[in-house]
C-alpha cells in the first residue's frame, strides 16, 4: 500500500474534525473562494529594462508627492517603487514595469507636482487609492477667472466656453460660484498657454500659492502646454476640468477613473465619486443636500425598479409600500396610488416590471395601468418572499427550495433544493447567477439555467448575515460589520469596508452601506474609500437606481431624495 505523506494525514484529520464540529450544510460542489489574494510574486532585483523606465517611475512619484525634493529613486529601490505603483493601479505586483504601465506612463500627463508628503509616501498602497488635498482652499464664495492669452488652435469664444463648462462641472458639487472677469481686470485664477517643448508630455500644470490655509487671489495660474494641438476637444475639456480641480485645492488622485488622476486616458471622464468626495471634503455640499418627497408614518419600505442606466422600461421607477397594503409610485414630482389591497405584504421589481406578494403567499404582476394587477402565482404558506432581478422573478420557500416564474400565466419551475437548512436571503445577478445565503452562513450559488447539480458551495462562514448584488458584482455583509466584495479579477473575498456596517444595498454600479449610527455611505469603487451621503442618525433604509440616484426612509416616515 502506498504511504501518504504526514501532511496529508494531518490535513485529513483536520477536515474530519471540522466535519464533526460543523457538517457541510449545503449540497453541491465544494468550491470555496479564498479570503486573500492568491497572487504571490517573488520580488525581482533591478534590471536593465527597469532602469530604462526609471524616469517614468520617478515622474509618477513626483506627481503624487512620494519623492523628496532634489532626490531620485536609486536603482536598487526601483523594484520596490514599481511594486508600490502596481498595487495602487491594481496591476499584477511583479516589480517589473508592464506594457499596461507603459501605456499609462506614455500618455499625456499633468505637470502639477505635489509637494513631498512623508505620511503619504510611507502609507500602505491601499490608502493611496483616493483623492488628495493640497491643504488650502478658497475663502470667498465667488471666484473670478480670465484668460491672459489664447491658443491659436481654436476660436477664443470656444476656449472661453470650454473653460466655463469646466468650472460648471465642479460648481455642481460645491457651494461656490465662478464668474469670468472682464479683460485686463484682476482675477482670482488666470488661464494661459505657454510652450513647454514639443517633447514634453505634460499637457499643462497649475501653480498653487497659498498662505497655508487659503489660496491667494491672483496667484493661481492654470497653464496649458501650447505645443499640444488643442483642437482635440477631449484633451482640452479633460485638461480644463483637471487643472481647475488643482486650482480649487485638489491634488492628484490614484483612482484611474477619476478626473484628478494624473494621466489622460484618451476620453472625457465625468467627475468620479472620488473627485466629488475630495471637493466635498474641502467645501462641503451644495444646499440643500436632501429634499423631502413624502412623509407618512405608515411607510414600510421603498423599492426602486431599474432596468439599465440607458434604458427605462414601462414600470421602472420608485415605489413605496405602506403598512395598510397601499403601493404608490413616484412620478413627475408626486405619488400615484397603484395598489390599495390590504393583503399586500411585499413588493419587488426589475426589468420594467413590478410584483407584489399577498399574505396568503400568492403573487401578482402590475399591469402598468391604474390599480390593475394580474395573478401569476398560487397562494402558498410555503412562500417566504419574492425577489425580482434581471428579467426573472424568484420565490424563496420555507422548505429550502427556490421557485422561478416562467413568465407565462401562473407557471413556476423549481430550482433544486440546495440544503435542508433554511434559506436566509437570495440575490440574483444581471447574468442570472442565483446566490443563496443559508441560515448557517454558508453561501451557495447556481448559474443559469439552474440545472440539477449546479449548486456550488463557495463560502462557509457563520459571520455572513446579508448579501447584495449590483449588476454582476457580489457583496456580503458580516456580523463584525465588514463589507466584503467578490473580486472576480483575482478571485478572492476582498474587504472593502470595516466601519461597522449594519445593512448594504446595491444597484447596478452602486453600493451603499448603512452604519450602526444611521449614517449612509456610498462606495467609490476603491477599497475602504466611501463617500458620506448622510450623517443623520434616523435613517432606516436606503435604495438607489442604476444612474446613481439615491432615496432614504427615515424612522419617522420621511422619504428623502439626494439632490446635491
Amino acid at each position: 500500500m502506498t504511504k501518504l505523506p504526514l501532511l496529508v494525514y494531518l490535513w485529513t484529520y483536520i477536515l474530519c474534525c471540522q466535519a464533526i464540529e460543523r457538517p457541510i450544510a449545503a449540497k453541491g460542489t465544494l468550491a470555496l473562494i479564498p479570503s486573500v489574494s492568491p497572487t504571490q510574486v517573488v520580488p525581482p532585483s533591478a534590471t536593465a529594462d527597469q532602469k530604462k523606465h526609471s524616469k517614468h517611475v520617478n515622474d509618477f512619484y513626483k506627481l503624487y508627492g512620494w519623492l523628496k525634493p532634489n532626490t531620485t529613486i536609486q536603482d536598487k529601490d526601483l523594484p520596490r517603487a514599481i511594486r508600490k505603483i502596481q498595487k495602487v493601479l491594481k496591476e499584477p505586483v511583479t516589480g517589473v514595469v508592464s506594457d499596461e504601465m507603459m501605456h499609462i506612463f506614455t500618455k499625456p500627463r499633468c505637470g502639477t507636482e505635489q509637494l513631498y508628503n512623508e505620511t503619504d509616501a510611507k502609507a500602505p498602497p491601499a490608502l493611496h487609492k483616493r483623492y488628495v488635498l493640497w491643504g488650502s482652499r478658497w475663502q470667498r464664495s465667488t471666484i473670478t477667472w480670465r484668460f491672459t492669452n489664447y491658443s491659436a488652435d481654436l476660436p477664443a469664444a470656444q476656449q472661453q466656453s470650454t473653460i466655463s463648462d469646466a468650472f460648471s462641472q465642479w460648481m455642481g458639487y460645491m457651494p461656490l460660484n465662478f464668474q469670468q472677469a472682464s479683460p485686463n481686470s484682476k482675477a482670482d485664477i488666470y488661464i494661459n498657454f505657454r510652450s513647454l517643448g514639443r517633447d514634453d508630455t505634460r499637457y499643462g500644470f497649475t501653480s498653487m500659492v497659498s498662505d497655508g490655509v487659503y489660496l491667494q487671489s491672483g496667484s493661481i495660474n492654470v497653464t496649458f502646454n501650447d505645443d499640444y494641438v488643442w483642437t482635440d476637444d477631449r484633451l482640452f475639456s479633460y485638461t480644463a476640468v483637471h487643472e481647475i480641480g488643482h486650482a480649487l485645492g485638489l491634488s492628484h488622485s490614484a483612482v484611474e477613473a477619476a478626473v484628478m488622476f494624473a494621466y489622460f486616458g484618451g476620453y472625457i471622464r465625468p467627475l468620479h465619486a472620488d473627485d466629488k468626495m475630495g471637493i466635498h471634503n474641502i467645501y462641503g455640499w451644495k444646499t440643500p443636500k436632501w429634499n423631502r418627497i413624502d412623509s407618512n408614518i405608515g411607510i414600510k419600505n421603498l423599492v426602486q425598479v431599474s432596468t439599465s442606466p440607458s434604458t427605462v422600461l414601462g414600470s421602472d421607477g420608485l415605489y413605496q409600500m405602506r403598512s395598510n397594503g397601499q403601493v404608490l409610485r413616484f412620478a413627475i414630482g408626486g405619488w400615484t396610488l397603484v395598489n390599495n389591497d390590504p393583503n399586500t405584504v411585499q413588493i419587488t421589481g426589475s426589468g420594467g416590471r413590478l410584483f407584489q406578494r399577498h399574505t396568503d403567499g400568492s403573487t401578482w404582476l402590475w399591469s402598468g395601468n391604474g390599480q390593475a394587477w394580474n395573478y401569476i402565482g398560487a397562494a402558498s404558506e410555503n412562500v417566504i418572499d419574492i425577489v425580482a432581478a434581471s428579467d426573472q422573478l424568484y420565490s424563496r420557500r420555507k422548505d429550502g427550495w427556490v421557485a422561478r416564474w416562467t413568465g407565462s400565466g401562473s407557471s413556476w419551475v423549481s430550482v433544486e433544493q440546495p440544503t435542508a437548512s433554511v434559506s436566509k436571503q437570495i440575490a440574483i445577478t444581471d447574468t442570472k447567477t442565483l446566490w443563496n445565503l443559508l441560515s448557517t452562513g454558508d453561501l451557495v450559488r447556481s448559474t443559469w439555467p439552474h440545472s440539477s447539480g449546479s449548486w456550488q458551495v463557495v463560502d462557509m462562514n457563520t459571520a455572513n448575515i446579508a448579501i447584495a448584488v449590483g449588476g454582476n458584482d457580489f457583496y456580503k455583509l458580516q456580523s463584525d460589520g465588514l463589507v466584503v466584495f467578490l473580486n472576480m479579477k483575482e478571485y478572492y473575498w476582498q474587504i472593502i469596508e470595516s466601519a461597522g456596517s449594519v445593512a448594504i444595498h446595491a444597484c447596478g454600479d452602486y453600493l451603499y452601506s448603512r452604519h450602526g449610527d444611521g449614517s449612509v455611505w456610498r462606495y467609490t469603487g476603491t477599497p475602504n474609500v466611501w463617500e458620506l451621503l448622510d450623517d443623520r442618525r434616523d435613517v432606516s433604509g436606503v435604495v438607489g437606481d442604476r444612474n446613481g440616484n439615491v432615496w432614504e426612509v427615515l424612522s419617522g416616515g420621511d422619504v428623502m431624495k439626494l439632490v446635491s
